[in-house]
């Protein structure tokens, strides 16, 4: 029994599930070396190995892939198994498996270490169970979505500004913003919960558009919305969101530090987005890593000082924007 080079295939030979099983219990003994709680991170262990390798619909490759870095990387690995064993996420893993392996993989930022995921992972899912209460975070985990403000375009057209969470998204964020319209993604920022210098803060760390028709989609929701792009008005819904948590930080994520720019997907994932010139567009700052940290509040430029010709447009559009943002408050003092 042995794992042929995973660039060849990272294929299994003569290997059956009980086989899997028992390359899973070489990872045992290394919870019982100078753990303070040996007994609880074998138990997470165990419950792990059960459900991820005992499940049905993932195939060979996954599993043993699952097993070689749980390996490779046992430490982190141990303390996310028993993370996840111990918290609310318990019961949101048999409709998830995927969250065994986050940690394994890239997150947020393709500089960051497994370490650094560890801890952003554990952040963002303790502040989701403090900000939303443990029941709605464990809804929103299930597939449903946290409505925070309603819009209407111009000829009657129904918005909606969501909190919600995507397994196509879940790499770049725990959580997703969306732009629905009739049920209707249309774009959504992803984003995490994180703390730094004890404050709450984002990480945001991707922005994605609807899959069929979406320039014509964005195109006419400029429209609709007097004007207004989706994604700036995603950003401006985001400010709202955080302004209301009380957040001190909003990081974006820049395109050479995008997680889809790591090796392992360099080849089969391309970015669209232009990552660099929204968030400098909105007033966002360059930090030392690369990345942006966005300003909490926007430079409004007072109506008096708009064209004339323009300055209907830009009263719609400061009604629309201050709906949305009395909206989320609300929505948000509710939770």
């Amino acid at each position: 029994m042995y794992l042929q080079n995973e660039t060849n295939g990272a294929m299994v030979k003569s290997l059956n599930w009980r086989g899997l099983w028992a390359a899973g219990r070489v990872l045992l003994p290394l919870a019982n070396k100078r753990q303070p709680a040996a007994v609880g991170l074998m138990s997470s262990l165990r419950w792990a190995l059960q459900l991820r390798l005992g499940d049905e619909h993932s195939n060979l490759k996954s599993k043993c892939l699952f097993l070689l870095r749980s390996g490779m990387q046992p430490g982190v690995s141990l303390r996310w198994y028993h993370y996840l064993h111990q918290t609310y996420l318990r019961k949101a893993i048999p409709a998830d498996l995927s969250l065994f392996d986050a940690v394994h993989r890239p997150f947020f930022d393709r500089q960051i270490c497994s370490a650094s995921r560890l801890r952003l992972l554990r952040n963002h899912f303790h502040l989701s169970a403090q900000l939303l209460g443990q029941q709605r975070a464990r809804e929103v985990l299930a597939g449903k979505t946290l409505e925070l403000a309603r819009l209407q375009g111009k000829n009657q057209e129904d918005y909606r500004i969501s909190l919600f969470r995507s397994c196509a998204f879940k790499r770049e964020g725990g959580l997703s913003l969306g732009l629905f319209q009739d049920g209707r993604l249309l774009q959504c920022l992803s984003f995490s919960f994180d703390h730094k210098d004890r404050q709450l803060i984002l990480r945001v760390g991707g922005l994605q558009s609807c899959k069929q028709d979406a320039r014509a989609a964005i195109r006419a929701c400029t429209k609709s919305l007097h004007g207004i792009q989706p994604r700036l008005l995603l950003i401006e819904a985001l400010r709202s969101l955080a302004r209301a948590l009380h957040c001190a930080d909003i990081e974006c994520i820049a395109k050479k530090n995008h997680i889809y720019q790591s090796w392992r997907y360099r080849f089969s994932k391309t970015i669209r987005a232009e990552y660099d010139g929204l968030w400098q567009s909105a007033g966002a700052q360059a930090q030392a890593n690369g990345n942006y940290s966005l300003p909490m509040d926007s430079e409004d430029t007072p109506l008096s000082e708009r064209p004339s010709n323009k300055r209907s447009e830009y009263r719609a559009r400061d009604i629309l924007t201050t709906a949305m943002r009395d909206g989320i408050r609300q929505n948000l003092a509710m939770v």
